[in-house]
């Protein structure tokens, strides 16, 4: 029985070491998950990996770009965003009984007869995390008042903190 071809697959039985670089470019019902389904990924998605392989291990770094249909929090008008994200994950060779890999999602083993890596499910991950937690508009003022009060709110608390931090150096000073 043959395996079903992975959306997103690097194959790795004859990669010579040294950097290689692979583009994909994907649709959002090619990953047949409702989460990604939602009118939000609409266009296509860029998937551009950079694998470095060497002895004992193989490095991905994933980044994926593409455009979101959003809607803002406050008025529900429409938001068009760029999304992009990145994710790094490290693969040793060695035996599957390696349990101290197995339990980070960042570094998994490889065993020795494997032939290629599977990054679907990250990059899936990947770009559900790249949606913003906010989505706010600029086309009214109500919304933009909120983007105001809140990047005033952020440098008030650099303010302080910077102020904190200058009494923290005198104490220091003083007692040193």
């Amino acid at each position: 029985m043959r395996k079903e071809k992975s959306l997103i697959e690097i194959r790795i039985a004859e990669l010579n070491q040294g950097v290689h670089e692979y583009t994909f470019t994907c649709k959002a019902s090619d990953f047949k998950n409702p989460e990604i389904e939602e009118p939000a990924f609409n266009g296509d998605i860029q998937v551009t990996v950079a694998a470095k392989k060497t002895d004992t291990e193989i490095v991905t770094a994933i980044e994926t770009v593409t455009d979101a249909e959003l809607s803002c929090d406050i008025c529900l008008a429409p938001v068009h965003r760029r999304l992009s994200g990145q994710f790094t994950i490290f693969f040793v060779f060695g035996n599957q009984g390696n349990e101290a890999h197995e339990t980070d999602g960042e570094y998994r083993t490889l065993p020795p007869s494997a032939t290629a890596i599977d990054l679907t499910e990250d990059v899936r991950e990947t770009l559900l995390l790249s949606l913003p937690v906010k989505v706010v508009c600029e086309a009214y003022p109500e919304c933009n008042a909120l983007r105001t009060d809140e990047e005033t709110q952020t440098e008030d608390d650099q303010t302080q903190n910077s102020n904190w931090k200058a009494s923290l150096q005198e104490l220091k000073h003083k007692f040193h």
